[in-house]
C-alpha cells in the first residue's frame, strides 16, 4: 500500500475509532442497504454486532499495519452468510460501496476531510472490495455447481425410482390383463379387478409425483400432435364409466357437433387434465348424482366444462385447492384419499399449454371446472382413425428382446407371440450384442437398465458393428420404465430408432410393429359377417352412425364385458347385496341401451328398480334367468 496514503489513514485512525458506532449505524440504515438486508431477512443485530463490527475492525487493522490487505477472516464468513441468504453480487457491491461512503462521511463530521484522505480511503476499500467480489463470485459459482450436481442427483434418483417401481408394475398389470381374458369365475374376476385397479392407482400416484417434480423443475415439455378431439373426449369419458357406475353416477356429455374433428394440441395432456377433473368429480360426488361435461371450440380456443353436483367447495378453498398436497376440508369429510397433486398438476399443465382452469363452486351446489386451451384446427382427414384389426397373427418377423426382469420376459414373450412373431429373449446387453451379431433380426427391443452391459452401451456397440461390417440396420427400440423428461431425447441420442415406456401399452407397441415390421396379409382381412351378421351391422350403422369396423369393435367389447359381468350379477343376487345388484344391473342396462337392445336393457332395468327399493317380493333369480335368456339370443345371433 502507498506509504503516503497509509500515513494519512494512520493519522485519522483515532477519529475512525471514535466514530465506529456512527459509521456502522449509518451504513446499515442507509435506504438501499436497509432494503437489501430486510429483503433477505438478515438478522440486523447479528449483522451489526458481529459481521459489520469485525469488518470495521479489519479496516482499522489494515490502517495500523497489523493486518495484510485482502486477508480478512471475517470476510469469508460474511460471504458465506450472505450467499446462503441469496444476496446477488450487485447487492453486495451496494453494501460495500455504502460502507466506504459511511467512513468517508465521518471525515466531514470530524473536520479532517481532504482530497488525499478521500483517495486513501477509496484506495483501501476498492482494493479490498475487488478481492471480496472475486471471492463472492467464486463462491456463487461453486454454489451453482453444487445446484447443478444436486439437480443431476435428483434426476438420477427420479430416473431410477421410476424404473424400479414401473418395472414390477409392468409385470403385475400385464399379467392381470392376460388373466382377465381367461374364462375365470366371477369371484376371481373380482379379485383381478381389485388388483388391476390398485395397480393403476399406484401407477397414477407415481405419474403424479413425477409430473409434479418435472413441472416444478421446469423439465417439462408439451408434445402437440394432430388428433380427433371427438374421439379423445369420448374415449376418456368411457374410462370413467365403471367407477361412476359403482356410485350410480350418470356421466352426461355434450360435444358441439360443429367442432372440427382434427385439432393440433397435446392430446395426452388434455386427456390427463380431463381425467383428473373427472376422477375428482366422481370421488367427491354423492351417489346417484350426475356429472355433466360440455366441450366446444370457439375461435381456436378449446373449452371443456366439467360440472358435478357434489358437496361443493367453500369460497376460502377456491384458490388453495390448486396448491400441491392441499385438499378442501369438505372433500376430506367424505373419507376420500389421494395425493393432493391432481389439481395442482392440472393447473400447471394448462398454463404450460397457454391456457387456464377456472372454478365456480359453493357448498351444497357442486363445482364447475372450466378448462380453456388454445388449439389449432388441423386439416380434416389428418386424424382419421387407422386400429388395425384385433387378431393374434398380424405381423411377421424375428424380434430380439433384451430384458433382465423375469416376469417381464414372460409377459413380453406372450404379447409378441400373440402377434405371430418369433421371439428371442436375452438377459443383458452383452448377450444382446452377441445375439445381434450372430443372427439376423427384424427388430430389437432393448431395455435400458440391465446388468453387465446396459441397453445404451449395447445399442452403440451393435450400431458400430453394423457400420464396420456394412450390414443393413436393424431397428432398435428403447424399452424402458424411465419416462421422465429428456428420456425420449436421450434415447434417440444413443442411437435408438424409437421409444416405448413401461408399462407396455398395446396400442404403442402395435404402432412400433406397424412401423418396422411386415403385416401378414392373410390376417389383415377380417370377414365382418363371421364376427357379426351383416343385418346387425347395418341396423347399428344406421342407428349409431358409425363405420362397420367401429361397430364390430364395440360389439366385441360389449360381449366381452357381458361374459364377465353377468356371472358377477348372479353372485350378488345370491347374496342379496342390493346395492351391488342395482349398480351392476344399471351398468348392464346402459350397455344394452347403447346398442338399442331394448328387451335386454329392459330386463336389467327391472332388476335395478327392484334392488334400488330393496324389494324382498321381487324374484331376482327369475329376473336374472330372463336377462340371461335374452342375452343368449343376442349372443347366438352373432
Amino acid at each position: 500500500m502507498n506509504v503516503t496514503y497509509l500515513s494519512l489513514l494512520q493519522h485519522a485512525k483515532p477519529n475512525f475509532l471514535a466514530a465506529k458506532q456512527e459509521i456502522l449505524t449509518e451504513w446499515i440504515h442507509e435506504n438501499q442497504c436497509a432494503a437489501i438486508l430486510h429483503r433477505h431477512a438478515i438478522d440486523m443485530e447479528l449483522f451489526y454486532n458481529y459481521y459489520a463490527s469485525n469488518v470495521f475492525d479489519y479496516f482499522i487493522g489494515v490502517v495500523s499495519g497489523e493486518v495484510e490487505l485482502g486477508k480478512c477472516p471475517v470476510m469469508g464468513e460474511l460471504i458465506d452468510y450472505l450467499k446462503n441468504k441469496e444476496i446477488r453480487s450487485e447487492e453486495l457491491f451496494i453494501l460495500c460501496t455504502h460502507l466506504k461512503r459511511s467512513v468517508i462521511n465521518s471525515t466531514y463530521t470530524y473536520h479532517i476531510h481532504t482530497q488525499e484522505l478521500f483517495e486513501s480511503i477509496s484506495y483501501l476499500f476498492d482494493q479490498n472490495f475487488a478481492g471480496v467480489l472475486e471471492l463472492y463470485t467464486d463462491t456463487i459459482y461453486q454454489k451453482e455447481q453444487e445446484a447443478i450436481e444436486a439437480g443431476k442427483a435428483k434426476e438420477y434418483f427420479l430416473s431410477n425410482m421410476s424404473h424400479e417401481i414401473r418395472t414390477p408394475l409392468n409385470a403385475i398389470l400385464g399379467f392381470v390383463s392376460l388373466l382377465k381374458e381367461e374364462n375365470l369365475g366371477a369371484v376371481h374376476q373380482k379379485y383381478l379387478d381389485i388388483i388391476a385397479q390398485s395397480g393403476e392407482n399406484l401407477l397414477h400416484i407415481i405419474n403424479d409425483i413425477l409430473d409434479f417434480s418435472k413441472l416444478r423443475s421446469g423439465e417439462f415439455a408439451i408434445d402437440p400432435k394432430v388428433f380427433d378431439i371427438h374421439e379423445q373426449i369420448s374415449n376418456t369419458l368411457e374410462l370413467f364409466v365403471p367407477s361412476a357406475n359403482v356410485k350410480s353416477i350418470a356421466l352426461n356429455y355434450t360435444i358441439n357437433e360443429k367442432i372440427p374433428h382434427c385439432i393440433f394440441a397435446d392430446s395426452f395432456r388434455i386427456q390427463q387434465i380431463v381425467g383428473n377433473l373427472l376422477s375428482n368429480a366422481i370421488k367427491f360426488s354423492q351417489p346417484k348424482r350426475t356429472i355433466e361435461v360440455d366441450v366446444d371450440v370457439i375461435d381456436s380456443l378449446l373449452t371443456i366444462s366439467i360440472r358435478d353436483f357434489g358437496s361443493g367447495i367453500a369460497p376460502e378453498d377456491h384458490e388453495r385447492i390448486f396448491n400441491p398436497f392441499y385438499q378442501a376440508q369438505e372433500g376430506t369429510k367424505l373419507g376420500v384419499g389421494g395425493s393432493g397433486l391432481g389439481l395442482s398438476i392440472c393447473k400447471q399443465l394448462a398454463s404450460q399449454m397457454g391456457g387456464k382452469i377456472t372454478l365456480e363452486s359453493k357448498l351444497g351446489w357442486g363445482s364447475l371446472f372450466v378448462v380453456t386451451l388454445p388449439v389449432e384446427v388441423a386439416e380434416q382427414g389428418l386424424c382419421e382413425p387407422k386400429i388395425s384389426k384385433k387378431c393374434s397373427n398380424c405381423f411377421e418377423g424375428k424380434v430380439l428382446v433384451a430384458e433382465d426382469n423375469e416376469p417381464n420376459k414372460e409377459l413380453i414373450r406372450m404379447v409378441l407371440e400373440r402377434y405371430g412373431l418369433a421371439v428371442m429373449i436375452v438377459s443383458n446387453g452383452e448377450e444382446a450384442c452377441i445375439e445381434a451379431m450372430e443372427n439376423r433380426y427384424d427388430l430389437i427391443l432393448m431395455d435400458e437398465q440391465m446388468p453387465f452391459m446396459n441397453g445404451n452401451e449395447a445399442t452403440l456397440k451393435i450400431l458400430a458393428y453394423e457400420q464396420e461390417h456394412h450390414l443393413p440396420h436393424t431397428p432398435i427400440v428403447a424399452l424402458t420404465a424411465n419416462v421422465i423428461k429428456g428420456s425420449r431425447q436421450r434415447a434417440f441420442e444413443h442411437g435408438y430408432d424409437a421409444f416405448i415406456g413401461k408399462p407396455i401399452v398395446l396400442v404403442e407397441i402395435e404402432e412400433i410393429f406397424d412401423r418396422f415390421l411386415t403385416k401378414k396379409e392373410s390376417s389383415a382381412v377380417i370377414d365382418k359377417t363371421a364376427v357379426t351378421p351383416l343385418t346387425e351391422i347395418q341396423r347399428l350403422k344406421h342407428s349409431l352412425m358409425l363405420e362397420d369396423d367401429q361397430i364390430i369393435q364395440l360389439l366385441e367389447l360389449f360381449h366381452t364385458k357381458m361374459k364377465q359381468i353377468l356371472p358377477e350379477l348372479k353372485e350378488v343376487i345370491e347374496r342379496r347385496d342390493y346395492e351391488r345388484i342395482a349398480n351392476i344391473a344399471h351398468s348392464i342396462k346402459g350397455s344394452g341401451g347403447n346398442f338399442r337392445y331394448e328387451k335386454f336393457s329392459g330386463a336389467a332395468a327391472e332388476i335395478e328398480k327392484a334392488a334400488r327399493k330393496q324389494s324382498v317380493k321381487f324374484n331376482y333369480e327369475k329376473g336374472y334367468e330372463k336377462l340371461e335368456e335374452v342375452y343368449a339370443k343376442l349372443h347366438s345371433s352373432r
